[in-house]
């Protein structure tokens, strides 16, 4: 009986002892674990996408069909702005004069147009030249194929009546003036005649002495049509 007792006293020492020696080596390795977490570096999770491009980059254009379609109805037109009209239209300004003989009523003179070219005046300043208390009257005229027959005839000539307005007496001349914004049409060519730009002024009395009638014409010049 009593080794039964000291088998069983050495039995729970030995297992006393083992316990004790297996909860000392987990807490020794909990430790070591939570100083290696504290004192272990910070790590960036970088996250990177692999893309690449094999050939060449498209949207699904078809290059045969690469075009844009703008809209242009009669209810809702397209604004377009001339930016250049090209060689064939070329500004223009000049200034034809016409004179009154002493004794004489009217004056005239034409201004030649350029050879294929139709003269398309914008703008006229005039001036008048008379004896004191002589008033004068002044009109241009010209040509324009106006039923496109080809045949430059009565109906083709058109005058344009210039209002002049009196100015005062200067250098001995009662003066008047004009400014005025047009649109005249004069073709140097219809079938086979060829015209100008004609000046003419009339007086309301003979003249007795100076008398001159001035016309500064700018616009621009253009191709006439092909027939």
């Amino acid at each position: 009986m009593e080794k039964l007792n000291l088998y069983t006293a050495a039995k729970s020492a030995i297992l006393f002892t083992l316990v004790l020696l297996l909860t000392t080596s987990l807490f020794a390795q909990t430790n070591v674990t939570k100083e290696t977490a504290a004192n272990a570096s910070p790590t960036v999770n970088t996250q990177t996408v692999n893309a690449q491009q094999s050939g060449a980059w498209t949207v699904g254009i078809d290059q045969a069909k690469n075009t844009v379609q703008l809209s242009n109805s009669q209810a809702n037109p397209l604004p377009v702005k001339l930016i250049d009209s090209g060689s064939a239209r070329k500004p223009f300004q000049a200034r034809v004069i016409a004179d009154v003989s002493v004794g004489g009523t009217a004056g005239n003179a034409v201004f030649p147009i350029p050879a294929g070219k139709r003269l398309v005046i914008e703008n006229i300043s005039a001036i008048a030249r008379t004896p004191v208390g002589t008033k004068m009257q002044m009109h241009l005229f010209s040509y324009f194929d106006n039923n496109g027959d080809g045949v430059g005839d009565i109906s083709d000539i058109s005058f344009h009546r210039i209002a002049l307005t009196e100015q005062g007496t200067f250098s001995g001349n009662a003066t008047s003036t004009a400014n005025h914004k047009v649109l005249i049409f004069a073709d140097e060519q219809i079938g086979t005649g060829h015209f100008g730009v004609s000046l003419e002024i009339r007086l309301d009395t003979p003249a007795t002495s100076f008398v001159q009638g001035q016309v500064t014409m700018s616009g621009y010049l253009e191709d006439l049509p092909t027939p």
